[in-house]
């Protein structure tokens, strides 16, 4: 190796990382380790207060925090066919039900969220590690982009159907609430999640491409 070419090298390799890319890598660690963090306190709590759910059913005043379609008929209506007072498509809290089993399915649902949550956290840590060292056309790195496509993509496919089924178990268990509250099970599609899932698979085989043809180029150098 000349002496242009060694010192060039050793240029290249103190390069400064890109722009942003080692502040958004340590607000991606802070932000695992403070899910890690929470997921295992989330789940302490969530046997401490499941296990102290009354068996009587009488007793019991358990408050359920889920997604529903709810519907409030008029005072004193109970027909579901008239027109309603007010319509609610997303999170409603449920105060002293009589429910066991809707408070764990619940609250499982989150966990399973926060699952795919720590997933995506985890893989983009090790991608902007790479990008902070000039690694972006590396192997690892287009393993950890089509990573975060497949969880993004999986994510956005099973979370619907999860919460459909959820709330029609959640519904079973506590049955009627109110008698002018009609609930039935939240269903929406995340058109923008698939798209975006779908667009890093083929980011990844893009940047999987491109290095191909680096390493190519630098062989035929």
């Amino acid at each position: 190796m000349t002496t242009i070419e060694h010192a060039s090298g050793n240029s290249g390799a103190q390069l400064p990382p890109p722009k942003y890319t080692l502040g958004l890598k340590i607000c991606f660690d802070l932000l695992y380790y403070f899910s890690v963090f929470s997921m295992i306190v989330g789940v302490g709590v969530f046997l401490v207060v499941g296990w102290n759910i009354p068996a009587e059913i009488s007793e019991r005043h358990t408050d359920v925090n889920y997604l529903f379609n709810a519907k409030m008929l008029p005072s004193g209506v109970t027909d579901p066919s008239v027109s309603e007072v007010m319509l609610v498509h997303g999170m409603v809290k449920l105060n002293n039900t009589t429910g066991y089993a809707a408070w764990f399915i619940a609250y499982i649902d989150v966990f399973i969220n926060g699952i795919f949550t720590l997933l995506g956290l985890y893989n983009l840590r090790k991608l902007f590690a790479n990008l902070s060292l000039h690694r972006a056309f590396e192997a690892s790195s287009v393993m950890y982009i089509k990573r975060l496509g497949i969880i993004v993509l999986s994510y956005s496919l099973l979370t619907p159907v999860m919460t459909y089924l959820c709330g029609m178990a959640i519904l079973a268990d506590i049955g009627t609430f109110h008698e002018q509250l009609q609930l039935y099970p939240y269903f929406s599609f995340p058109l923008e999640g698939v798209l975006v899932g779908a667009a890093l698979i083929v980011l990844a085989s893009l940047v999987k491409d491109a290095s191909m043809m680096k390493q190519e180029q630098e062989l035929t150098i």
